[in-house]
Parts: C-alpha cells; sequence; structure tokens
C-alpha cells in the first residue's frame, strides 16, 4: 500500500512538474530578459552585415572607376566578399530560429515527454526512469546551450564592434571620392579636374581601395568567428550530448548519408 502511494505521489508530481514546464516556464524563457536581449543582438549583427554588405557592392562599383587597371583586382575581391556576408546572414537568422525554437521544445515538448516516461517507468516499465532523466538532461541542455553560446559571442563581438564600424566610415569615405569619377566615367579631363580637386592621385586612390579591402577580410573574419564559429559550439555540445546520453552519433550517421565517390573511369583499352 505505501509503494502505491508513493507511485501515486511522483506521478502527481511529474504530472505537475510538466504542466508547470509547458505553460509557465516555458512562457517565461521566452519572455525573459536574456532572450529579448539576444534576439535583438541578432538583429543589430543582420543590420550591420546588410549594411556591410550594400557597402562593399557600391565600394567594389566606385573601385572600378578609379584610372588604371592597378585598383580592378581590389574591386573584384572585395565583391567576392559579398559571398561571406550571405553566409554570414543565413547564419544568423538559424541562429535567431533556434533560439526561438529550440527553448520552446525544451519545454513544451521534451520535459513533458520526460514526465510521461517518467510515470511510465514508476508504474510499468523500469527502464522508462532512466531514460526520463536523460530527457530532462537533454532539454536543461537545449534550454542553456544555445543562449549561452550566443551570449559569450556578443561578449566577445561587442570588443570587436568599433573594427566593424571602422570599416562602414573608410567605406562610406571611399565611396563619396570615387563617386564623381564613376560619374564622369566618360570624359578624362572632367576626371583629372575631379582628381586635382580632391587632391588625390590613382595611386593614393588605390591604396585606399586596398586598405580598405584589408578592413573588410578583417570585419568578415570577426563575423565568422562571433556570428557562425562561437555560435556552432552550442549545436556541437548539443549533438555530443545527444551520443553521450542516447549513444546516436549524429555527426558520424550525416558523414555516412553522402553520396561515395565515383572510381575514376579509365578509357577501354585498345
Amino acid at each position: 500500500m505505501e509503494k502505491k502511494l508513493v507511485k501515486i505521489l511522483l506521478s502527481l508530481l511529474l504530472i505537475l512538474l510538466a504542466v508547470v514546464s509547458c505553460f509557465p516556464i516555458a512562457r517565461l524563457c521566452d519572455n525573459s530578459a536574456l532572450n529579448r536581449s539576444l534576439l535583438a543582438s541578432i538583429d543589430d549583427k543582420t543590420a550591420t552585415v546588410m549594411k556591410l554588405t550594400s557597402a562593399a557592392a557600391i565600394a567594389s562599383a566606385g573601385i572600378t572607376a578609379i584610372p588604371g587597371d592597378t585598383a580592378t583586382p581590389i574591386a573584384e575581391k572585395l565583391a567576392d566578399l559579398t559571398g561571406y556576408f550571405l553566409i554570414v546572414l543565413s547564419v544568423l537568422y538559424t541562429e535567431k530560429a533556434l533560439l526561438t525554437l529550440l527553448g520552446a521544445a525544451a519545454f513544451k515538448i521534451l520535459v513533458p515527454a520526460a514526465c510521461a516516461v517518467g510515470i511510465l517507468g514508476v508504474w510499468f516499465w523500469g527502464k522508462g526512469r532512466l531514460l526520463a532523466r536523460k530527457l530532462a538532461i537533454f532539454a536543461v541542455a537545449i534550454a542553456i546551450a544555445i543562449p549561452a553560446s550566443l551570449l559569450i559571442s556578443d561578449k566577445i563581438y561587442e570588443n570587436y564592434s568599433a573594427r566593424i564600424n571602422e570599416t562602414l566610415a573608410s567605406s562610406e569615405e571611399l565611396n563619396e571620392q570615387t563617386a564623381p569619377l564613376a560619374e564622369a566615367d566618360e570624359d578624362a579631363s572632367i576626371i583629372s579636374t575631379i582628381l586635382n580637386r580632391l587632391s588625390e592621385t590613382a595611386t593614393s586612390l588605390s591604396a585606399k581601395a586596398a586598405d580598405l579591402l584589408n578592413h573588410y577580410v578583417e570585419s568578415v573574419a570577426i563575423l565568422v568567428v562571433t556570428s557562425c564559429i562561437l555560435p556552432c559550439l552550442g549545436l556541437v555540445c548539443i549533438l555530443l550530448l545527444i551520443k553521450m546520453l542516447f549513444g546516436v552519433d549524429v555527426i558520424a550517421r550525416v558523414r555516412s548519408v553522402r553520396p561515395p565517390e565515383r572510381p575514376p573511369e579509365h578509357p577501354d583499352a585498345a
């Protein structure tokens, strides 16, 4: 009789835990100050990446207007960086989706599922208790890993955000100097007049373009590290936890679904 009473109390406790997790805790996490701060930070990074993308495209077009062929390779390299900005932008949108969905999945799905499995373990299935503990640990890890990795990346990004602002300022300055050249590209005399008026030469503008390219490369590196690599550490931790708790190597399974490499074709012997 006492054992049955203990089972009933444990079952009621697990049901209460599932209800509390599904409603108050889930809503609290969605509306928490940390969650709103992280979402705002992702939006700020997204706006910065868009500014860099448009500024790089305009700068690349303006650099091509500099007389001579010295700046042309710089303009091409600068245009190629827009592909990296697109990758960073895609990762930022993914992070925003994961931050919104995984927290809800942890407390609205996994914790109630763990409680349900725990109730089965109390009454019928002895192994359900171990599985319930694993699901609960996994839910808590999901709720912590992504926000923690984003918080670390934001702290590091704050230390280097001034470099990105310098890149935008340098790009705007160079665009102002090359804009008249692009407008007067067909008239060499006007180009010469503009160059004299700005007290700039094609060589000095090319040097500024090269310096701007270095700034953009540095900005890309900062964004890749703070917006892609560091937040992905949270996903890596989750995958490792899945392997430890459930014995499922997700990374190995992803590798195994890749199509096998085709053997080189040998020409038929004559």
